[in-house]
């Protein structure tokens, strides 16, 4: 049943796999359906590629199997490695058996549509010479082998990585401003790590559109990040609230902001003040005797959750929605249905205004870099 199926049906069913509950591929599942099949085989494999993470020795047993399997020599090599959309690695120590900056610039070789690179880098690192030079090389047009054993080589398109996923490195280390210097072209940053490194004289040539901040980096650090990103940025996530000393840079780039997200909105909401034009606005913690204050008239979209065993959830959200005329969407958690009184006055307030409510089940914190929020709605906008 399953051969006699038409390609484009398999596909379907195995992105329906892919994406799964809560955007969570089931890679179990399409692991089998690889093995159902021949035409299941392709696709299966396709999308067990698309986000890949290697986090083993040098020559371990993922580093290896990776490598055999994006052969560049192979026609089926090569398009595995040409799906790997995302890809997480783990840099250690150069003289130690973990993967270094030398095999970090092999990888990128076979990952030619690369979108996101993720890193997790042991202590004060820097990449090598010889490693940059390597990296420098993918950003410009190369030769790849033939598949057919012939001498005749073939032209790789440059890599232009538009994401860039920073979850650890040395507090001084360098290896942001090494990455930003080869890929102008990274667009949505994510760092997971404070910074103190002094930034480099030179300016970044990145226009960011997207600055998620899981530890905000020294102020210089941030100035410097931003500084050719004044028209560009249009997404800011903060996890820990910006300091005061934040508010002249806010003043000059939170006039083109779309989307602010604050983990905590207790000390610091007057920054929407500074934001003036805004989509969206994400929040988790909110303090029950403080309101919403200063959001701006232009919100779409409301994202706004509180811990289950806090009382009184609803009263800021209820008491803001009529001073919103643009609201559209407003997410909160799931719970709120049973937990917290005032939730059928909500619906009723939303219903009148024809916004829609979103009971989103994911816990309210951040995940790895990325902060919880379930509709995306400035990215959904702009792809629009």
């Amino acid at each position: 049943m399953a051969t006699s199926l038409p390609i484009e049906i398999v596909n379907a069913i195995l992105e329906l796999l892919y994406y799964g509950v809560k955007g969570e591929p089931d890679k179990a599942t399409l692991k089998s359906c690889a093995l159902i099949s021949r035409p299941w085989t392709g696709p299966a494999q396709r999308l067990l590629f698309r986000r890949v993470a290697l986090k083993g020795l040098h020559r371990g047993r993922e580093h290896t199997s990776f490598c055999e399997a994006t052969n560049p020599c192979t026609e089926h090599g090569r398009e595995l490695g040409e799906n790997v959309r995302v890809m997480e690695v783990h840099v250690g120590e150069k003289s130690g058996l973990d993967l270094d900056d030398s095999d970090l610039a092999e990888l990128l070789t076979r990952t030619p549509r690369l979108y996101e690179l993720v890193l997790r880098v042991t202590g004060v690192y820097n990449f090598t010479s010889g490693a940059m030079e390597k990296l420098t090389q993918l950003v410009a047009d190369r030769s790849l082998p033939s598949s057919s054993g012939s001498s005749t080589s073939e032209t790789a398109s440059p890599l232009r990585i538009r994401a860039l996923t920073l979850l650890s490195c040395g507090v001084q280390s360098p290896v942001l401003y090494q990455l930003l210097e080869i890929w102008p072209s990274i667009q949505h940053l994510y760092l997971g790590v404070e910074l103190a490194a002094p930034p480099p004289r030179w300016a970044p040539a990145s226009h960011l559109y997207e600055l998620n901040l899981l530890r905000t980096p020294r102020l210089s650090v941030l100035q410097w990040l931003l500084s050719s990103s004044t028209d560009s940025i249009q997404i800011l996530s903060f996890r820990d609230s910006p300091g005061r000393d934040v508010d002249p840079l806010l003043q000059r780039i939170g006039p083109k902001l779309r989307s602010l997200r604050l983990l905590d909105c207790t000390r610091r909401s007057a920054v929407l003040s500074h934001c003036p034009n805004l989509e969206e606005f994400a929040t988790v913690q909110l303090s029950g005797h403080l309101k919403l204050e200063n959001l701006p008239t232009t919100l779409e979209h409301l994202f706004y959750k509180r811990p289950f065993a806090d009382l009184h959830l609803l009263d800021c959200v209820i008491d803001v929605i009529g001073t919103l005329p643009r609201l559209r969407v407003l997410t909160c958690n799931s719970q709120l249905s049973t937990a917290d009184e005032r939730f059928g006055e909500l619906q009723r307030l939303c219903a009148s205004k024809r916004v829609r409510i979103i009971l989103d089940d994911t816990p309210p914190t951040v995940v790895g870099i990325h902060f919880v929020q379930a509709v995306g709605y400035a990215e959904h906008r702009s792809s629009a």
